[in-house]
């Protein structure tokens, strides 16, 4: 809230000094891909390089108050995308994750949408690709049931028919049956230390949270059992 009224004060004052023609730009020294305007030998605006390039902004270019919005409007945008690039050279993410990102760090919905269809466009996201590597890394890395699986992607926003395709290529009756087995090995010798007439609901309810469904546990219990004895 502190850095939006900061943002807006300057704003106020910035409009304050126009109109007027652009009376020198200046490469910052912090940052050689943004540039200072000044008018009348005021410091003016920051502006990245697109900006720059967009609005075709010179020397001597007159600032009328509606240009300078539309040179904020075309930072917040470029500020934007920045944003979206960073977290994207961390994880892939889904488009709802970037786009409850940018809401949540205040950027218009009028050029969220815009720059997501276009970095979809140039597949720097794809719901697809993503949903299908998600939920990879999570049964083969986590051991994860479908059903848990499920559940994250639809917080997502991956849309229930993407979701039920991989979920059906990357799931099958054995990779599930080996993955409960991986589960149960890793905590066998704490199943062990209950009574036996404990271990199967406490095997069941484990796989549950897991999220495997209870068919498939129900299915293959008797074999989860034997292993904690063996």
């Amino acid at each position: 809230m502190k850095q939006k009224a900061n943002y807006q004060q300057n704003s106020e004052k910035a409009l304050e000094l126009l109109p007027e023609p652009i009376s020198e730009i200046r490469v910052q020294k912090k940052n050689t891909t943004r540039y200072s305007l000044f008018v009348d030998h005021q410091f003016l605006i920051g502006v990245s390089e697109a900006t720059l390039t967009k609005l075709n902004l010179k020397k001597g270019v007159e600032i009328t108050p509606s240009l300078f919005h539309q040179i904020e409007e075309a930072e917040n945008q470029w500020a934007a995308r920045e944003y979206f690039f960073r977290i994207l050279s961390r994880r892939d993410h889904s488009r709802k994750e970037l786009k409850d990102k940018a809401y949540k760090k205040g950027y218009s919905d009028s050029f969220v949408d815009e720059i997501l269809d276009e970095f979809e466009q140039k597949e720097y996201i794809d719901d697809q690709k993503f949903a299908r590597k998600y939920v990879t890394e999570k049964f083969e890395f986590n051991n994860w049931g479908p059903y848990k699986i499920r559940t994250q992607l639809f917080k997502k926003g991956i849309s229930k028919q993407v979701t039920e395709q991989i979920i059906k290529e990357v799931f099958g009756d054995d990779a599930i049956k080996e993955s409960m087995l991986a589960l149960v090995e890793k905590k066998k010798q704490r199943y062990r230390r209950e009574p036996e007439e404990k271990r199967r609901k406490k095997v069941f309810d484990f796989l549950m949270r897991k999220g495997y469904d209870s068919e498939n546990i129900l299915k293959n219990i008797d074999e989860l059992l034997a292993l904690i004895a063996q």
